[in-house]
């Protein structure tokens, strides 16, 4: 029998599969499902800082006095993170498995004023959705980075539960940021967000969205990275991005990450195919005889191979070759 049991930011999961915030953990009947056939842990939604902002905006139509804006933008505030804490507390009541807790979020002082009470009612870990897209020439790479790491440190000096953050792929030195947001106080990363996808329809000249889903050819980023980022980071990686199967999962594995993140592949096999999951990875682990997911963790990441240069140099080698 294999052991498929992990750890993630010190808190033990069954298994490595956790199920992304989305619609998916979006209710405390919804996390139960994904408890139910099999999940390691669930992010809830995420709380975005603008969603409150849209219904304090929607209220303060007509209001002109500076008091009565401040009132009723307390009141709006407090309502949405009521919403949420009560999430997270029948999330808890509902299932035994750790749920993590999601912030989107634009201003330090905002999350610096209400992460804690997402803390209080009793997430296992935060995990920090920084979804920064700069979109001004003005915007410097050293400003943005800058950003993320005062945030980090903002957050995890008001809290005493683990925390995570989920970037982008858009920065110049990966590795330096990561490295930054640990000494920030950080716990894990995740590697990668998925940004809005923007799509053009030609025929009625307008912007339209792109397609929300993954696909498995998307797991080929966080697979490059976590390789390159395993053993020489104090970080605990996440992969997130072209999960489909449990295959899938072993690889990021192999690579390096501690969990797996599973969303677009929920929404097109439903909530079963956690079971499936778990399934290919256990036969997997039984033909190749490890016992163990910390046994074959990281085996094929850049500081195991006995050719590291062939991990920063892979797509020139292929190109020369002749491979795909």
């Amino acid at each position: 029998m294999v052991d498929t049991r992990v750890q993630y930011m010190g808190i033990e999961l069954k298994n490595p599969f956790v199920v992304s915030s989305s619609s998916l953990t979006d209710s405390a009947a919804k996390v139960k499902k994904c408890e139910d056939h099999g999940a390691g842990a669930v992010v809830l939604k995420s709380l975005f800082e603008e969603e409150i902002q849209a219904e304090i905006d929607s209220s303060m139509e007509g209001a002109e006095h500076t008091e009565a804006i401040d009132y009723i933008r307390e009141i709006q505030t407090g309502a949405g993170l009521k919403r949420y804490t009560t999430l997270i507390r029948d999330a808890k009541k509902a299932v035994s498995i750790p749920v993590i807790a999601s912030v989107n979020a634009v201003t330090h002082n905002w999350w610096e004023k209400h992460v804690p009470s997402l803390a209080e009612a009793g997430a296992d870990a935060i995990e920090l959705n920084i979804s920064l897209m700069p979109y001004d020439y003005k915007d410097s790479e050293a400003a943005v980075r800058d950003f993320y790491v005062k945030t980090v440190e903002t957050v995890c000096k008001s809290i005493d539960i683990p925390v995570t953050v989920k970037i982008g792929y858009h920065f110049t030195a990966i590795p330096a940021v990561v490295d930054a947001l640990i000494w920030a106080g950080a716990k894990g990363v995740v590697l990668f967000n998925r940004f809005y996808q923007l799509d053009i329809d030609i025929n009625n000249l307008q912007l339209k969205s792109g397609s929300p889903m993954s696909t498995p050819g998307d797991l080929a980023l966080p697979l490059r990275w976590i390789t390159m980022l395993y053993g020489k980071t104090e970080a605990e990686l996440a992969a997130s991005s072209g999960i489909h199967k449990g295959t899938d999962a072993v690889k990021a594995l192999l690579a390096g990450a501690q969990v797996a993140y599973v969303c677009s592949t929920l929404y097109k096999n439903g909530y079963e195919h956690l079971k499936t999951m778990q399934t290919e990875l256990e036969e997997w682990m039984a033909k190749q005889n490890f016992e163990s997911i910390p046994s074959f963790r990281g085996r094929l990441s850049q500081k195991r191979s006995d050719k590291p240069e062939t991990f920063e140099r892979l797509q020139y080698i292929q190109a020369l070759v002749g491979q795909s």
